[in-house]
């Protein structure tokens, strides 16, 4: 599991200051205030800011202020990169994971056969269902015992064990 955790994507500026808009995965983003944050480019170009104010505007959109960032322009350049945060920032544990962690992973049957992808995870009042896709396939999981046998972080990979009826008939 990567040390660090994907929390916004800047989506633009916000004012002439260089304060930025961000789409942010993280219910708390004024946890970010007063901290350093790793701004990755599409590119791939990593900067480490600081951040001097942070606050949601509406829903998952919120605005950031950096002490570095002073201006429009350099606000501007930062559009479509990641913000990224240490995972000890924000408290989880050794043996807890985010939704993050596991969009993306592998998903394999116990005989070893490929489902597909976790693409989203999305959370009833019981527990989290992933959403695993296979080309136009998809199967919806309960991530509970009785049906997630193993996730592997390392390897990005997540055994299951699915009862009849819960994937597509092959035709």
């Amino acid at each position: 599991m990567s040390d660090l955790l994907n929390v916004a994507k800047i989506s633009g500026t916000h004012h002439l200051k260089g304060a930025v808009k961000v789409v942010s995965h993280m219910d708390d983003i004024e946890l970010l205030t007063g901290n350093k944050v790793i701004v990755e480019s599409p590119a791939g170009l990593k900067k480490v800011l600081t951040v001097t104010s942070a606050g949601f505007m509406m829903g998952n959109k919120a605005v950031l202020e950096f002490e570095e960032i002073t201006n429009k322009v350099d606000a501007a350049a930062l559009a479509g990169s990641m913000v990224l945060i240490k995972r000890d920032l924000i408290g989880i544990g050794e043996d807890e994971y985010l939704a993050s962690d596991v969009i993306g992973m592998e998903v394999m049957e116990l005989g070893g056969e490929s489902l597909g992808k976790v693409t989203d995870i999305f959370e009833t009042p019981a527990h989290e269902i992933y959403v695993v896709n296979e080309g136009s396939e998809e199967i919806m999981i309960p991530g509970i015992e009785e049906f997630i046998e193993n996730i592997d972080f390392e390897n990005r990979k997540i055994t299951v064990k699915l009862i009849e009826g819960m994937k597509p008939e092959k035709e």
